[in-house]
């Protein structure tokens, strides 16, 4: 029971971090340094998906980690947006999360990096868990 709920409270936590990392503050004078929140989170999504694959509720942990599981979804879009605003337009960090003209701060391309980096890699490590906890079927032999 401990790692599911280890599992649940750090998915929790780590997609509070994310949250806050897009949203909270401001850009002042284009610095973008919120974003840097996402290093923060991989320890979070890591002790996560650790705790969904060695947890006995697997199922009732999924249950429990539905909305995460949707925010990654967001998170994987803003992603993909920032990483191609940033990779093929040229756009500011800032740009990106404010939606208005600002100077780069210089870490564009770590943040195009990163932040897909983590987010699929996160949900490759979901699917992972699936599938090599799902029920084996078949016939046994004996």
């Amino acid at each position: 029971m401990i790692w599911a709920i280890v599992s649940v409270l750090t998915f929790y936590l780590g997609a509070l971090n994310t949250l806050l990392a897009r949203v909270a503050g401001t850009c002042t004078q284009g610095e973008a340094d919120r974003l840097w929140g996402m290093v923060i989170s991989i320890p979070f999504y890591t002790v996560a998906v650790l705790g969904l694959f060695k947890t006995k509720y697997l199922k009732t942990t999924t249950i429990a980690c539905g909305p995460v599981f949707l925010f990654a979804l967001w998170q994987a879009a803003f992603a993909v947006r920032l990483a191609l605003d940033i990779l093929l337009y040229d756009a500011s960090a800032c740009e990106v999360l404010e939606g208005m003209p600002y100077s780069k701060s210089g870490d564009e391309i770590v943040f195009a990096v990163l932040w897909p980096l983590v987010t699929f890699g996160t949900l490759i490590a979901l699917m992972l868990v699936y599938i090599l906890r799902r029920p084996k079927s078949g016939l046994r032999r004996g």
